[in-house]
């Protein structure tokens, strides 16, 4: 018993004197100028006890921006397993003779992220789809097609949230959840910057090539270094964008990213202009419209499993994954996707009486969540049989995959062996949410969200990277 006794009392001599450096750290965060009048919420709990470790606001309900996503992902691997594919399909109605197809073909979109995608481990580029797709079509006696190449994204509804800012509708982050998503939702357009800052832009080309797109440019050059602060300014199916803001001097050419203005259009017509290439031709323009009942299968499209999506969702931050998701998890439906999560969530112990969820990539302002939910959703992560391939998909310092200011978090400290973290940002809205395995071999699960900061995002990047290290060292 006095045993017993000893080593309880030293547990919690041990993390009593543990706590003094890291409370310290806390309050000195707190305090720091730019931090001081923020709102600020933070979780720290031990992951094998769930212990509270550190605290500071747990409850308060605050923007959490793009860690909502480790939400949607983790309900995501739950529901559907690592391994999970979604199947895009090539169907035709009507008969084949003589070599004529005497209808016309149709490509079901069924939400799949990498198809063509230049992000995605191992997935097959766009031509190449296309390819087997013909030689399915040779296969099939089919030369020529009296009728169309029609897109079919019926499967989602792929309207944006409407709270979503105007100034991101239009650019790649922000692009149409398309249940017939190609091309990862983008296009590039290059710029010729001037010799001069302050003067035009000049629009070079864009690529992939869209037909109908024409441009209103008011784009300036920047000076040298300023980076991409150009923004597209387009709704979905609209096919004159507005292009505003810099991009910087000194670069031969320089390219920003705008949304597709309709996926399942260009995908039709990608196919349609890649059929002509390969000498089958159809009689009439590509279209977008629905698979009808009685049309007969011809290929289907090699397709990424779940984890590799996951993977990219989350190193990249990517919005429009996260947003297909959302929907695959509702079967369609972004409402329904919301709900599917609050279940996951609620069945993992987690308490979701105060997450809003407006979308599930953390772009729209209306989004709040607590720091306690994402620290245990975290802890209780640990124990699913996809949580390798969970923790995998977050960023470490120096993660080659990641992008973002969170690539650099920790670098060149013992955080780099150490640390897993998703990171979000918004103006005014920095969190991180993740796992620290400490000096002393125990694994902390942590969330931290602050809202309405005027230091540097930077700034509040070192100031959490010396919260991490605090608590590396002394648990």
């Amino acid at each position: 018993m006095k045993t017993a006794l000893t080593a309880l009392l030293l547990a919690g001599f041990v993390s009593a004197a543990a706590a003094g450096p890291v409370e310290n750290k806390i309050k000195e965060i707190a305090a720091a100028p730019g931090v001081k009048n923020a709102s600020w919420g933070l979780s720290v709990r031990d992951a094998a006890t769930g212990k509270p470790i550190a605290e500071r606001n747990p409850a308060l309900n605050l923007a959490p921006a793009s860690i909502m996503k480790v939400l949607v992902t983790a309900a995501a691997l739950d529901k559907f397993g690592p391994e999970k594919t979604f199947q895009t399909r090539l169907y035709r109605d009507g008969e084949i003779s003589n070599g004529f197809l005497n209808g016309n073909l149709y490509i079901k979109g069924a939400g799949d992220p990498s198809l063509g995608s230049q992000l995605v481990k191992g997935a097959v580029p766009l031509d190449d789809v296309f390819k087997g797709w013909a030689e399915a079509l040779k296969a099939a006696g089919i030369r020529v097609i009296n009728g169309a190449v029609v897109g079919d994204d019926s499967a989602f509804e792929s309207v944006q949230p409407g709270s979503w800012a105007w100034e991101d509708i239009g650019n790649y982050y922000a692009a149409q959840p398309s249940a017939l998503t190609v091309n990862d939702g983008l296009y590039k357009i290059f710029f010729k910057p001037s010799q001069k800052p302050g003067d035009e832009a000049v629009v070079l080309r864009t690529e992939p090539y869209i037909d109908g797109l024409k441009f209103e440019n008011h784009m300036k050059t920047g000076p040298a270094g300023s980076g991409d602060n150009g923004y597209v300014y387009a709704f979905p199916g609209q096919y004159q964008a507005v292009l505003r803001g810099s991009i910087p001097q000194g670069q031969p050419e320089f390219a920003i990213k705008g949304a597709l203005p309709e996926p399942a259009m260009f995908a039709a017509q990608s196919f349609s202009y890649y059929l002509a290439r390969t000498g089958i031709n159809s009689n009439k323009k590509a279209v977008r419209g629905a698979v009808p009942a009685g049309a007969v299968q011809l290929a289907q499209a090699p397709a990424a499993p779940l984890k590799d999506i996951v993977r990219v969702t989350n190193k990249r931050s990517f919005n429009l994954y996260a947003e297909l998701l959302l929907r695959q998890l509702g079967g369609g439906s972004p409402a329904a996707g919301i709900s599917a999560v609050r279940s996951f969530l609620g069945s993992a112990g987690v308490d979701t009486a105060e997450l809003d969820m407006e979308d599930a990539c953390g772009l729209s302002p209306r989004d709040t969540a607590r720091a306690e939910t994402f620290a245990s959703l975290l802890r209780a992560a640990r124990g699913k049989a996809w949580f390798q391939d969970f923790y995998d998909s977050l960023v470490f310092p120096g993660d080659p995959e990641a992008t973002g200011h969170v690539r650099n978090l920790g670098k060149g400290t013992p955080l780099e062996a150490n640390l897993r973290l998703k990171s979000g940002s918004l103006n005014g809205v920095r969190s991180y949410t993740g796992y620290l395995k400490t000096k002393k071999g125990r694994t902390l699960v942590f969330a931290s969200l602050m809202n309405g900061y005027s230091a540097s995002g930077n700034s509040i990047d070192k100031l959490h990277e010396e919260l991490l290290l605090t608590l590396y060292s002394a648990y």
